[in-house]
């Protein structure tokens, strides 16, 4: 597992780096391009399509490939989405995460969060094991008590859940974070267990103000992203079951 073992929580400025990646040119080692490639005429892909899907273990290009190509045969989606969830590599779940409402998708990275897999970045094995939810100050009613409520739950003395405050445009924002692979495992799965019910909450209401991100393992999910905030709840509830030690 990534992380940096029990000396202290992973540095807040690592999805400062993960944000910085995801415009980066070129990324198809470590997620799928935002701009598909070149897919030729529509013969021509689909006879593409096929010879990748019957390759056994698909590497990063091809992972790339399938994304691009798979809208394009809309029959053979459900192919591409079996062929990326058995790759079960950082870019296959990341390629998942372009298909959110082909069946399977989103099953398949809730496996692959609950086996502790993480984001590839480049230049580095992966991200580390994580939970952060970014979120900016409302004037909601119900906004004050659900603040202080994530700073109840960042008061845990482990140092492996924190509430940072951040500016955003000249606004407050604030990111509460949970850094799980900076605990053994017994301390992890304890302090897992005690706020899972918290984190659920917490996501389940701020994750709909504008603005506001959810990263698991440095996937990234927005409010405006294709993955939905009821579905996102369902990749925490995976996540958080490979914090307290469960397999999936």
């Amino acid at each position: 597992m990534s992380g940096r073992g029990s000396d202290g929580p992973v540095p807040s400025d690592t999805l400062a780096a993960l944000d910085r990646a995801r415009d980066e040119p070129a990324p198809h080692l470590w997620l799928v391009p935002s701009a598909p490639p070149d897919v030729g005429d529509a013969a021509e892909a689909l006879r593409e399509l096929d010879d990748l899907l019957a390759r056994d273990a698909p590497d990063d290009l091809a992972v790339a490939r399938l994304v691009a190509l798979g809208p394009r045969a809309p029959g053979r989606l459900r192919a591409v989405v079996a062929a990326l969830a058995a790759a079960g590599t950082p870019a296959a779940t990341a390629g998942l995460l372009t298909l959110p409402q082909v069946p399977g998708a989103l099953e398949a990275v809730a496996r692959a969060l609950a086996r502790g897999l993480t984001r590839a970045l480049p230049g580095s094995a992966a991200a580390p094991v994580f939970f952060a939810l970014d979120f900016r100050g409302s004037r909601a009613r119900p906004f004050p008590d659900l603040l202080r409520r994530a700073q109840l739950v960042a008061a845990d003395p482990s140092g492996a859940l924190r509430l940072d405050v951040l500016r955003v445009d000249g606004k407050p924002a604030y990111r509460l974070s949970f850094w799980p692979d900076t605990l053994p495992p017994r301390p992890r799965a304890a302090l897992a267990r005690a706020c899972a019910g918290d984190l659920a909450l917490l996501h389940g209401r701020l994750a709909r103000l504008r603005g506001a991100r959810l990263w698991l393992n440095g996937f990234c999910f927005a409010d405006d992203g294709p993955v939905s905030v009821a579905a996102q709840g369902h990749l925490l509830a995976a996540w958080m079951a490979w914090s307290q030690g469960h397999a999936p």
